[in-house]
């Protein structure tokens, strides 16, 4: 299970710098926009699209954190990068504005869809090991903000160097990203294990007795 959880990180930090990654190059598309038969963007407009994807991230994570409970939260974790790979490939392939501000909101979803369910998996994964728990939350954090951090660093350097084809080859990483949460983590024991004399629930499906406790 060890292995399993610093996959989860690895695989958080991944989506992480893809995310922060397609951030920070959409701002430099949405400035050479012209150059590719596209409209000028606005500061304005380009600071709305940015917030879509946080608004994406809010709005979804709850439903996405229920599902996860539902269907299970490695199952759960899968779905965000294919998504995220189909939000950087449609904005690399349009100049059309409301279609670029809507992969933005697709990238939140991603982002919604796969973080919830990855501390759903550590939640579970941890549950007999405080201290564990507390070190990997940590790390999940430092993997979230060096995910975003390093994928907006590099996003200049790719620009610069590849121009939009840079938003195909973040879908390679999305991509390795799918392959890390598919293949290197292993699926939860089928229940929580319990303390002598409680009663053992599911690990990963939704239990709304959990929630009134």
């Amino acid at each position: 299970m060890t292995g399993s959880i610093a996959a989860v990180l690895f695989g958080n930090f991944t989506l992480r710098f893809s995310t922060g990654l397609t951030g920070a190059l959409l701002l430099y598309y949405l400035a050479d926009l012209p150059l590719y038969g596209g409209e000028e963007v606005s500061a304005s407009v380009a600071g709305v699209m940015g917030a879509l994807y946080f608004a994406a991230e809010l709005i979804l994570s709850p439903f996405f954190g229920v599902l996860a409970d539902r269907f299970g939260t490695h199952r759960l974790m899968q779905p965000g990068p294919i998504m995220g790979a189909v939000a950087v490939i449609a904005t690399a392939l349009t100049t059309n504005v409301p279609l670029l501000a809507g992969t933005r909101f697709l990238e939140g979803a991603a982002a919604a869809a796969s973080v919830p369910a990855a501390l759903g998996y550590i939640a579970i994964a941890t549950s007999q090991n405080q201290a564990l728990r507390g070190r990997v939350v940590a790390r999940f954090e430092v993997a979230t903000l060096g995910g975003v951090g390093v994928g907006t660093v590099v996003a200049g350097f790719l620009y610069s160097a590849l121009g939009p084809t840079a938003f195909w080859l973040n879908a390679l990483i999305y991509g390795v990203t799918f392959l890390i949460l598919r293949y290197r983590v292993e699926d939860l024991p089928e229940h929580i294990p319990t303390a002598p004399g409680e009663e053992a629930v599911p690990a990963s499906l939704f239990h709304i007795g959990r929630y009134r406790e």
